[in-house]
């Protein structure tokens, strides 16, 4: 009688506790650790608050407008708000239901000065802008492919189109230095893009498209109607697709500034390639919402994105919610909108007074939550190592800012992007804080360099010395590089013995140190 064979499932190789695609979306995270570290260096100290955490961090780095709570806690307290429907509770169309899609499509072509009305059909949601770049890069590249983007920039944006859609980024980089024909530092103009793309194209890159915010974060510029046509013409030639990020369209606080939305354009080059994403939480304060929106003509794309979606839905009783702020339109014009502004002006107009009178020149900008402040004559020497040494002595002070190289892939060192749009009270103390961290740096350097012939201890040095003083010269000889570099634990051991018996002993009289 024969045997049946069967494979002994034991004799394969151990199953790894994470998959390869697992461990490169892990690493693919961690390649943007800085901002993940600071925020987790924030949640353990705590953040600022006058009365219960007065030693927390105030936070100028998040881009978030904290100025609106209260107009929120009242609107949202309305009766037609506050109701409750049986569809809410159950399934729907997943990229969006179909009053709240009608209600923004109507909204959108109000605030965007439109050319023609939007439709309905062609506006998806998801749960954020973020989660809607994702959908987007995947359904225009394949892994490997590239997307343009104009650097400083958004630093999540790595993360949002690389993370899983595994579409990598090509810098457009802008620097101070101004080039020939520029007007101002900082200046994007495509030509710019069109040598960026020669160049990464040659690098046999493939290119599929550029990813514009506008209003731009960090630097607060608008794009005028120009521009964007000059860059749809460039893209147009080269058949690549254009997200066009307007998330800060109504976060526009100077009152004479002109913004142009890409779909106000009436004679858009490739409409089929044309993306424009915005969200609600910059614009309307609310964050935690988690609401971004889709526009595009393009019926392949909106298909893709249907299809994505279904892991990026929005909670129907949060669509409800949303759907009647975007129809009140004199509550916008009379409440929100004024009152948004006039805050935020004020605000800005506060960090800005402060920062000028610590010498610290600002980009003149009319739009976003934050400054692009120049803090270059602090940093001396100017190295990208000595921007973190300022941006840790922020952060041992009590206030965080992100710096422009880590956080937004600056060319340069010596910028730093600051939140103003938070409570009264941190504004003042945060402000507070970084005059006083720039107050020692100019009395006493950004660093304290050893002299260049100090010594290692020997034990004449510490024989007569406490713990205290012994630690003190220790921690001086560390804080030189130079130092470190030529003098291991081991090495000093060897030839100080006695100096080391004698710290070991005052290590062992102190409770809590010592051998065990």
């Amino acid at each position: 009688m024969a045997v049946s064979q069967r494979k002994d499932v034991t004799s394969q190789e151990a199953i790894p506790l994470i998959s390869r695609r697992g461990q490169r979306i892990c690493d693919a995270f961690a390649s943007g650790a800085f901002l993940a570290n600071a925020g987790a260096r924030i949640m353990s100290r705590g953040y600022f608050d006058s009365i219960s955490k007065p030693q927390g961090i105030v936070d100028f780095g998040v881009s978030e407008n904290k100025l609106m709570f209260d107009v929120f806690e009242k609107k949202l307290a309305e009766p037609k708000i506050q109701t409750l429907a049986p569809h809410m509770l159950f399934y729907d169309v997943m990229a969006g239901n179909l009053r709240f899609r009608g209600a923004l499509a109507e909204f959108l072509t109000e605030r965007l000065n439109a050319a023609k009305p939007l439709d309905p059909k062609n506006v998806r949601v998801c749960n954020g802008a973020g989660p809607m770049m994702e959908l987007v890069a995947s359904s225009i590249g394949d892994p490997g492919d590239c997307l343009m983007m104009p650097m400083p920039c958004y630093g999540g944006v790595f993360w949002d189109v690389g993370g899983r859609a595994e579409i990598n980024v090509v810098p457009v980089h802008l620097t101070s230095k101004m080039e020939e024909g520029d007007t101002m530092p900082f200046q994007l103009t495509a030509k710019k893009i069109e040598d960026t793309y020669n160049k990464a194209t040659a690098e046999g890159k493939k290119i599929v498209g550029i990813l514009l915010i506008n209003p731009h974060n960090p630097l607060g510029d608008i794009y005028s109607a120009e521009l964007i046509m000059d860059i749809l013409n460039v893209c147009h030639r080269h058949s690549l697709h254009v997200i066009m990020d307007e998330i800060y369209m109504m976060s526009i606080f100077d009152t004479e500034a002109k913004f142009t939305s890409v779909l106000s354009l009436p004679n858009i080059p490739d409409p089929q390639r044309v993306h424009l994403v915005w969200g609600f939480a910059k614009d309307f304060c609310m964050s935690g919402m988690r609401c971004g929106v889709l526009y595009s003509v393009n019926e392949a794309v909106n298909k893709a994105v249907d299809a994505l979606v279904y892991f990026n839905m929005i909670p129907g009783p949060i669509q409800h919610v949303l759907t009647e702020i975007v129809l009140d339109k004199e509550w916008l014009d009379n409440v929100f909108i004024p009152t948004k502004y006039s805050r935020m002006r004020e605000a800005r107009s506060y960090m800005c007074d402060k920062l000028s009178a610590l010498g610290i020149p600002v980009r003149k900008s009319p739009s976003g939550l934050y400054i692009w402040a120049d803090f270059r004559k602090y940093i001396q020497p100017l190295t990208p190592e000595n921007e973190l040494v300022l941006f840790e002595k922020f952060m041992d002070a009590g206030v965080y800012l992100t710096p422009g190289i880590e956080a937004f892939n600056c060319g340069e060192p010596g910028f730093f992007r600051m939140v103003f749009t938070v409570y009264r009270d941190h504004l003042e103390v945060g402000m507070e804080r970084i005059a006083a961290v720039l107050k020692d740096c100019a009395e006493n350097g950004l660093t304290k360099p050893q002299a260049d012939n100090a010594e290692a201890p020997t034990s004449a040095d510490v024989k007569e010395e406490s713990l205290e003083d012994l630690l003190g010269l220790l921690q001086g000889r560390i804080s030189s590089s130079g130092w470190l570099e030529e003098t291991r634990t081991q090495n000093w051991a060897t030839q100080n013995p006695e100096a080391l018996e004698q710290f070991k002993q005052a290590m062992k009289s102190q409770e809590g140190f010592g051998d065990k």
